[in-house]
């Protein structure tokens, strides 16, 4: 049952499957429940892996992706909310900005969009929509400061671009991890990539740097853990850099990521683009340093030579050099594996979630003149 004075937000997602933006859309719907705040959630998705997570958490979800119409789903998600009437609508997914804005105008809400990514790569990703879903809401959600900056750079105002960092619930990770760790040859150094095997993610770059540091360190092998459309074109680049099976695993998409983090020694992403990197977040929780290209908000989260290495796209051989310096010192992969978790705990729990995001939406309503929905906000 609705509480008369309480506020209510519903999110508008493209789905609600296992990925980084749906994670971070489950950890901000449980954030608002926990501090008395009415949620809803309509998807386009159904069936999918976080629709009963929300379930179990208090919040009621909505299939609103029966017609492919914008216009139709733009209604569908109207009339879903008919009897919720929610003070802020916000959108998981930039693809959604849409459908945010256009309900928030129908009940009078605030309409908030989302940026998952870098701003560039979702423009381009949608086409002539692009600039339409960058600017259709009222005020966009960032979760990376090199988002923010690239939106203003698109001629979005400053302020109306907020930043709410990723988090990640390190109580969960630990649980999902505490089974019985892979086993592998105690003698072996495992560098693991956890990504989406698409042309963006650059893995060849991985495959190129782990055969390099190979040449040193013969006792050093990879892990992918992902899938997507260039699986067959990875096989073939590893096959034409010598990574046999004993060199290089291609495990998929998993189920129990943080178990075989837990079983690797070092992340290292490889990306030319990205948001802000959750496989960075996991990593760290793991206690692995992680070497990253500065793609996105991964050389902020990653603190040089602190938690990691922070390596230029192309310098494929500077990954090679510290996959070496890592896999000679099991004491130097401990000690940047002990900051990051550090980092980890005190930067990016998920605890810290919902004061970030009501802190938000507070200046959203504030500059925005909307003094009766400050009354509302959880104090």
């Amino acid at each position: 049952m609705l509480r008369r004075h309480s506020l209510r937000v519903a999110f508008v997602a493209g789905m609600l499957d296992r990925g980084g933006a749906e994670k971070q859309l489950f950890y901000m719907a449980r954030a608002l429940v926990e501090e008395g705040v009415d949620v809803r959630v309509c998807s386009l998705g159904c069936g999918e892996v976080f629709e009963a997570e929300l379930q179990r958490a208090g919040v009621q979800t909505v299939w609103v992706g029966r017609s492919a119409h914008p216009a139709l789903r733009t209604v569908a998600v109207v009339r879903a909310l008919a009897d919720f009437r929610p003070h802020i609508v916000q959108s998981a997914h930039f693809y959604t900005n849409l459908y945010a804005a256009a309900t928030a105008l129908s009940y009078g809400a605030l309409g908030l969009g989302a940026l998952r990514s870098n701003a560039y790569r979702e423009i381009s990703a949608n086409g002539y929509w692009g600039r339409w879903l960058l600017r259709l809401p009222t005020a966009l959600l960032a979760n990376s400061q090199a988002a923010k900056r690239n939106a203003e750079s698109l001629g979005v105002r400053p302020e109306s671009v907020y930043v709410v960092p990723n988090v990640i619930d390190l109580a969960a990770f630990d649980r999902a991890a505490e089974a019985e760790a892979p086993r592998q040859d105690s003698s072996r150094v495992v560098v693991a990539s956890v990504a989406t095997h698409v042309p963006v993610k650059r893995l060849e770059r991985f495959l190129a740097a782990l055969a390099l540091a190979r040449a040193e360190v013969a006792d050093l092998v990879g892990v992918l853990i992902g899938a997507g459309t260039e699986d067959g074109g990875l096989r073939a680049v590893a096959e034409r850099w010598g990574l046999g099976s004993g060199a290089v695993s291609f495990l998929g998409l998993r189920e129990d990521v943080p178990r075989l983090l837990r079983g690797a020694d070092v992340l290292l992403l490889t990306s030319d683009e990205e948001g802000f990197p959750n496989a960075i977040l996991e990593a760290m929780a793991a206690r692995l340093p992680v070497i990253t290209t500065p793609a996105g908000e991964a050389p902020l989260v990653v603190q040089d030579d602190v938690t990691g290495y922070v390596v230029p796209f192309d310098d494929v051989h500077g990954m090679a050099k510290r996959l070496v310096w890592l896999a000679r010192s099991q004491e130097l992969r401990r000690s940047l594996g002990r900051a990051g978790r550090l980092r980890a705990e005190q930067d990016y729990g998920s605890e810290r979630l919902a004061a970030l995001l009501l802190r938000s939406y507070r200046d959203i309503a504030s500059a925005r003149g909307r003094e009766a929905l400050l009354k509302l906000m959880p104090q």
